[in-house]
């Protein structure tokens, strides 16, 4: 842990959550928030990708650094303070816009428009409490949640807030799905990988995985057998008709791209493999050790495998 106004030294380790930097783009991205920090006067310390700052009149409190890393490793430490400025600063827009809709949150009819639906990872549906949501479970790993889509940022929306309205859960899962369906464009393309052909989903927005919601309005997305599904970020779906036993060499060739996608974000979501069939999404295990791929899929999987190698 560090904190403004103390630290003096410039050759920093790399801590283990920032591990895609090196030592110099981490310095630079550490010296673009010092700068910020310092031109805003607010102290802080930072400690396992948190920020928590001190007392300040912007509504910053602890704040993850991960995602904002991620975009940085993305672009070149030149551009870091530029990138960082604009992240704090939409914070800061967003604490002032969000003051300003608590005034109307009880109001159905003027929040109707924000509500939308948004795929999130267990882990992070953990750390601020199921019982904080109102969602439903897609699979091993991945959780679906009602959240306000304002202009600036995406918010959760809790029980007590969505019980005001008099609708059930389900009303409100279904009219966040179709709002976010109505507002966002996905683009869907056909890429060669190895030696196959994979779709995969792209958008510029948070609710490219959502397109895993409306899977009926894409049958080319789905094979005989279904498909093998990655979301590695709010960014990208990679998806995998299944026709035949081929789909076993996918599965070895598509877990190591899932897995690095994930790592390099941003909006990291999920590690895992998935298997859609039949509107049903399921968690396929693995794991990687000594770069080796320790696959362990299910028993529904593995009876389908069985029946694909039977055909041949």
């Amino acid at each position: 842990m560090f904190s403004f106004f103390k630290r003096k030294d410039n050759n920093l380790e790399v801590p283990e959550w920032a591990s895609f930097f090196n030592k110099t783009e981490y310095s630079e991205f550490i010296a673009a928030i010092e700068k910020y920090f310092y031109k805003k006067n607010v102290t802080y310390t930072i400690e396992d990708g948190a920020l928590a700052t001190g007392a300040n009149d912007f509504g910053f409190g602890v704040l993850g650094l991960l995602n904002l890393a991620q975009n940085c490793k993305q672009n070149k430490p030149g551009n870091y303070k530029n990138i960082v400025a604009a992240h704090f600063d939409s914070m800061i827009r967003i604490y002032t816009q969000d003051k300003e809709f608590a005034d109307i949150i009880g109001d159905f009819e003027k929040v109707k428009q924000y509500i939308a639906v948004r795929l999130y990872a267990d882990d992070y549906i953990a750390h601020i409490g199921r019982e904080n949501t109102v969602g439903k479970g897609l699979a091993d790993g991945l959780y679906a949640t009602l959240v306000f889509d304002q202009p600036e940022s995406v918010a959760t929306i809790k029980p007590d807030q969505a019980d005001k309205w008099g609708k059930t859960y389900a009303e409100l899962l279904d009219l966040g799905t179709q709002n976010i369906k109505n507002k966002y464009e996905n683009y869907i393309s056909k890429e060669l990988f190895d030696d196959f052909e994979l779709w995969v989903v792209t958008g510029e927005h948070f609710f490219t995985p959502n397109i895993l919601l409306n899977m009926q309005d894409h049958p080319q997305l789905t094979g005989t057998y279904g498909s093998l599904v990655g979301v590695p970020h709010r960014h990208a779906v990679i998806m995998y008709p299944i026709e035949s036993i081929e789909v076993v060499k996918v599965i070895t060739n598509l877990i190591p791209t899932i897995s690095g996608m994930y790592r390099e974000g941003p909006g990291s979501l999920s590690p895992g493999l998935f298997w859609y069939k039949n509107g049903l999404l399921e968690n396929l295990p693995y794991d990687i050790v000594d770069n080796t791929i320790q696959f362990k899929p299910t028993e529904n999987f593995l009876e389908m495998l069985n029946s694909l190698g039977s055909e041949e």
